[in-house]
């Protein structure tokens, strides 16, 4: 895979460079990104994306268009705008024009720029440890690669070493050569300088911290802090081991990653924010907490208190009286939300994680057991090939099959499921 980086790793070292991050020289706040529709024509001589001029070309180059159509070149501005949007930086991909501008080229292969660039995923002219130089280009490759986390990140790289930041050894950073290929999101952390091993910062020290840095040179953004929701399971909600818990995050950004952890336990990853919860938790109380991180690296939490339901069956401890057992685990009954018989209307709020309709009204049901029994107060129901526990009003289940015409078939619609299926009562 192409690497990204700084052209020979060249330095300009223009004085002293004062220990930790520093403001900016009055530069421009806007980041260009060209698509190269048309071609982009890069001219030599000192730096001037004003003037599509480059200390990296020789002679008057030429580089491809963007090569991806336009939804992924509207993906990768909305991965570069997530990327800077902590910071006070304009992306935009319409030409500044005269006006002062940094620029990335996105187009082309390494070699159209330069015969010694072979293989590299993006460049930058120079690391200014000072910072005084405005009206920059640098370059990303399009061509090489079409991995769209990638050129996000070798856009953000090469955008922020024309800045002055370093290389990083923080496989999270879009400063890194390691892990390539996946999404990157400025760390707010002390990190050592380096390509595949530590080593001195450039411009001084052992490490950088790549979000201080941005933030002094650009200044922050006033974004409302993200939010989240957990939508299921509600509050004290009985729920059986293994069930999903959903969540919904707020933020300008998309989500980079998320954890959940049970009763202050140790966290688990995700990348989504549908979880399914342990199978052998216990019956009883238990707090879960959800934490999500959105692609500007900030984190919101939410937490849900549910009731466990206990199991019955194969040795296990009889049922409370306010409860009934039903495919191996103790269910309360219709006067409690989610209950067996309960009103509902999707599956979530069901502790059986199935809400069904007959036509007139949907409850909470679930699947009979062996022998095609269902408990004191409800019917074995025919639906395809589905037999479930449905209200019958005659205080009994029932375990024969029948085909008899005395019962009117109804519609019963099972969780999910979008069609109407053909039932009728066992008796």
């Amino acid at each position: 895979m192409p690497t990204l980086g700084v052209w020979k790793n060249t330095v300009v070292n223009k004085g002293p460079h004062a220990a930790g991050p520093v403001a900016l020289a009055p530069v421009s706040k806007i980041l260009y990104l060209n698509d190269c529709a048309g071609n982009c024509i890069v001219n030599p001589g000192f730096d001037d994306s004003r003037q599509n001029r480059s200390s990296i070309a020789e002679n008057q180059r030429t580089l491809d268009a963007w090569p991806y159509g336009p939804a992924q070149w509207s993906a990768l501005m909305q991965c570069v705008r997530e990327t800077f949007a902590p910071f006070s930086i304009q992306i935009t991909d319409q030409d500044p024009g005269n006006v002062g501008h940094f620029e990335v080229m996105v187009g082309g292969r390494a070699t159209q720029l330069h015969p010694q660039l072979d293989g590299a995923g993006g460049v930058a002219p120079f690391i200014d440890c000072s910072t005084t130089e405005d009206n920059v280009i640098s370059f990303v490759f399009a061509a090489e690669v079409a991995n769209l986390d990638f050129l996000c990140g070798a856009v953000a790289q090469e955008a922020a070493h024309v800045w002055g930041l370093d290389h990083s050894m923080d496989a999270r950073d879009p400063m890194t050569y390691m892990d390539l290929g996946s999404r990157k999101v400025f760390q707010n952390v002390a990190q050592n300088c380096g390509e595949f091993g530590n080593r001195e910062c450039f411009c001084g020290g052992n490490k950088q911290n790549s979000v201080d840095f941005l933030r002094n040179a650009f200044g922050a953004t006033n974004a409302p802090p993200p939010s989240l929701r957990i939508g299921s399971p509600a509050t004290d909600q009985f729920v059986k081991p293994g069930f999903q818990i959903k969540a919904t995050l707020d933020s300008v950004y998309s989500l980079a990653s998320a954890t959940l952890s049970v009763d202050g336990g140790s966290p688990k990853s995700s990348q989504q924010l549908v979880f399914a919860t342990p199978t052998d938790l216990t019956a009883g109380a238990h707090t879960f907490e959800v934490a999500a991180i959105d692609n500007g690296g900030r984190t919101a939490n939410a937490s849900v208190a549910v009731k466990v339901v206990a199991r019955c069956g194969n040795g296990a401890a009889a049922c409370a009286d306010d409860t009934v057992c039903l495919g191996g685990f103790c269910i309360p009954g219709a006067g409690v939300a989610g209950g067996l018989g309960a009103d509902c209307t999707n599956g979530d709020e069901c502790i059986t994680g199935q809400c069904a309709s007959d036509g007139r009204s949907m409850q909470c049901t679930g699947p009979c057991d062996n022998g095609e029994t269902c408990p004191s107060g409800f019917a074995c129901i025919a639906a395809g090939a589905t037999n479930v526990c449905w209200p019958s009003g005659d205080g009994g289940g029932c375990t024969t099959s029948s085909s008899s015409s005395s019962s009117a078939p109804y519609g019963l619609l099972l969780g999910l499921a979008l069609v109407g299926l053909a039932i009728r009562r066992r008796r």
